[in-house]
């Protein structure tokens, strides 16, 4: 359904959402995806465009600062987020146009007509938790409490995007960003278990098969793949121009996550090192592929398997480095191209 198909991971580096959209349309997505904006506002930033409707939040833009205010009061805060939670009050969860401006413009263009597939994200809870901290700079993933609303909160906040999506899609795909996974096991992480890791995306996967969607997670970096082999995940995000070799160390693995239906979607535009994106063209990107393909091969990955369970990505999102306009209309281009 989805082999050979192209997709962004999210964010994108213009300012408003007209215009990444107008990028968007030039060199059309075979998955289109609404773009991320985070230099448009601090609010479209990885952590803060997520946090809206959980407690104790407060969000600074003059210091471009996010975190959790722990107080007598957080405690009745939480009271009414859970209420929501169990009552499945998705409204109650949704993600505003101040927050996510690409997404409402996104959902307007194609409002009139039906996809046959549509990609959402979000921000993973392991980055999400870990990267959220309280008054005294400790992350709210080792607050027992506040992990749940993490958990929950960003489990809701993905099952009212694939709500939404589904008005203009016939299948939607949403991915859950988690650049920190590729920082498991050194001392900071140390507590963050392998179980815990299969535990919490598994739970989020089954969720939102119930509701219907496709489920991928995003590293930019290098990790254990293995580990995400082990979840229900349906597609693996990686960034295959500067990590596609590590991966290839995990061929037994990835021969069962893809003969039970999984994906790889290959970031193969790189977007962490401008000049080499700017000296890659179509006959570049074909050769790293087949060099990908054939060393995938040679480590006894499936052929088959190989060829037909891929979809392809930019190697991260396009808004938060230091690629501009004219960059991200170039890795559009080069995506556009491998479909060609």
């Amino acid at each position: 359904m989805i082999t050979g198909k192209t997709t962004i991971i999210g964010s994108m580096p213009q300012k408003t959402a007209a215009e990444a959209l107008t990028v968007i349309d030039k060199h059309p997505l075979t998955i289109p995806a609404w773009p991320q904006l985070p230099r448009r506002s601090f609010k479209e930033a990885m952590i803060p465009q997520y946090s809206e409707g959980f407690p104790g939040i407060v969000v600074d833009e003059t210091q471009k600062r996010i975190w959790v205010q722990m107080n007598n009061q957080l405690i009745d805060s939480m009271t009414g987020f859970f209420e929501n939670v169990v009552a499945e009050n998705l409204d109650a969860f949704a993600v505003s146009q101040e927050y996510a401006a690409g997404l409402y413009a996104f959902l307007e263009q194609y409002g009139t007509e039906k996809l046959s597939l549509a990609k959402g994200q979000l921000t993973g809870p392991f980055t999400f938790g870990l990267g959220l901290n309280d008054q005294e700079k400790k992350a709210v993933w080792f607050d027992e409490q506040y992990r749940d609303v993490v958990v929950n909160g960003l489990r809701m906040k993905a099952l009212w995007q694939v709500r939404e999506l589904k008005h203009i899609a016939d299948k939607v795909i949403i991915f859950f960003d988690e650049p920190i996974l590729s920082a498991l096991g050194t001392p900071a992480y140390i507590s963050i278990r392998d179980e815990d890791v299969i535990s919490v995306l598994n739970e989020l996967a089954e969720c939102l098969h119930e509701a219907g969607a496709l489920v991928g997670v995003h590293c930019c970096g290098n990790m254990d793949w293995g580990l995400l082999t082990k979840t229900k995940l349906d597609i693996i995000a990686f960034d295959a121009y500067f990590y596609g070799d590590k991966l290839a160390l995990y061929p037994d693995e990835l021969n069962a996550f893809l003969k039970r239906g999984g994906y790889l979607a290959w970031g193969i535009v790189p977007t962490g090192d401008v000049e080499k994106l700017r000296n890659e063209t179509r006959e570049t990107q074909k050769q790293k592929i087949a060099e990908l393909k054939k060393l995938f091969i040679e480590k006894n990955m499936d052929r088959d398997l190989v060829e037909s369970r891929i979809l392809f990505t930019p190697s991260c999102g396009m808004g938060s480095g230091s690629l501009n306009e004219n960059d991200s209309e170039l890795v559009l281009k080069l995506l556009a191209e491998i479909t060609q």
